[in-house]
């Protein structure tokens, strides 16, 4: 039996990472009959020459520590005094070594989150009794849940997985509530190319832009990509565009039906099929009848391609719709959490492809994950 006295938390680790059971019969261990005992036994420490011999028989580490978590099991009093000081033979040892040092780590991770636990229950305790006191009230709770809610949201940033390529950065970390100005007159790489990007209007005439302040003035002078070249380079302006407004309107979600629990978007049985470029209109009936995406890939009508480097691929007659995740909030202040996407479609016989951006959203547990309208 073991003399040194091992606090609660140690003591319900150990209890814990063994799952509950006696180390040497393996069977239920109850709190109450809980004993913790030394593979070699505890009274080598006032042994040392004995000690010494065994370390050096059994080929153990010379820091072999008799109070380490490797040397420590749970096991019922009656196993704990069976054993009593008894050694074991170095064959078991060993055996029992190689278990005990695999959950050395495991017994460390129990306790910090013992600890943990414990001081989150102190200080709780302590907010209780200051509003008890009437020292806080339950505004003040409110006011200080709120402010950490917004510090966090202020830390948090965006890492991209692609990032935005410029001829002299590539940037693929922003952070939330900046000012991102300085990128609209930054040359785009397109394409990795340094050449400007071509547009044209209805009347025949052309000019090339290079800057997201230029493609933004374009736009709204009726300015339009028209080759299938200048159609594809195009994703890097719709890419950044798209990306900086949204992140300037994303604010702190109310509630969350994809990231509680989390709802990856490449789940299909969550995904509606109103997310799949459709120009012939077939899948029309499988939305009315509320099937997911899951259902009709499983149909046969609808394709994965497995190859795409986007997180989801789906191809419907010839035409294949992809997209990646970005990030969560609330793009649309109705206070439900939102996912920010970029995507692509193209043509699987041909060259027609052109990027697009979109924002996802589910309203509730019953529904399937679509654009938001």
């Amino acid at each position: 039996m073991s003399q040194m006295v091992f606090d609660s938390i140690t003591r319900s680790a150990l209890w814990n990472v063994w799952k509950n059971k006696c180390f040497y019969c393996d069977k239920d261990l109850e709190w109450e009959c809980l004993h913790i005992d030394h593979l070699l036994p505890e009274s080598l420490k006032n042994k040392a020459n004995e000690f010494k011999q065994i370390i050096f028989e059994y080929e153990l580490d010379g820091n072999y520590g008799l109070n380490e978590f490797y040397n420590l099991v749970p096991s019922h009093s009656t196993c704990n005094q069976r054993k009593s000081d008894d050694l074991f033979t170095k064959k078991t040892t060993l055996f029992y070594l190689s278990l005990t040092q695999k959950k050395e780590l495991l017994v460390k991770k129990e306790i910090e989150k013992l600890k943990n636990r414990k001081n989150k229950g102190q200080i709780i305790s302590k907010v209780q009794s200051a509003y008890s006191s009437g020292l806080i009230s339950i505004e003040d709770l409110k006011f200080l849940l709120t402010k950490a809610e917004e510090n966090n949201w202020n830390l948090k940033n965006v890492t991209l997985p692609r990032g935005v390529e410029f001829i002299d950065d590539v940037y693929d970390i922003f952070y939330f509530n900046s000012d991102f100005s300085i990128l609209l007159d930054k040359k785009l790489l397109i394409g990795g190319e340094i050449e400007p990007l071509e547009l044209i209007n209805d009347n025949n005439i052309t000019i090339c832009v290079s800057t997201l302040r230029e493609w933004e003035n374009a736009l709204s002078n009726n300015y339009y990509p028209l080759t299938t070249y200048a159609i594809k380079m195009a994703s890097s302006f719709v890419y950044l565009s798209d990306f900086l407004k949204v992140i300037n309107k994303a604010k702190i979600s109310k509630a969350s039906f994809i990231s509680e629990p989390w709802l990856d978007i490449d789940n299909l049985d969550f995904l509606s099929p109103k997310l799949i470029r459709d120009v012939d209109d077939v899948l029309k009936e499988y939305i009315e009848k509320g099937n997911s995406i899951g259902d009709i890939v499983r149909s046969g009508l609808v394709k994965i391609n497995t190859q795409s480097p986007f997180k989801i691929s789906l191809e419907l007659n010839g035409i294949e719709t992809s997209f990646n995740e970005l990030f969560r909030a609330d793009f649309n202040n109705d206070g439900i959490e939102d996912i920010f996407v970029n995507g692509w479609v193209r043509a699987t016989e041909g060259t027609l492809g052109f990027a697009f951006t979109a924002i996802l959203t589910r309203l509730s547990n019953k529904h399937l994950l679509e654009y938001t309208k």
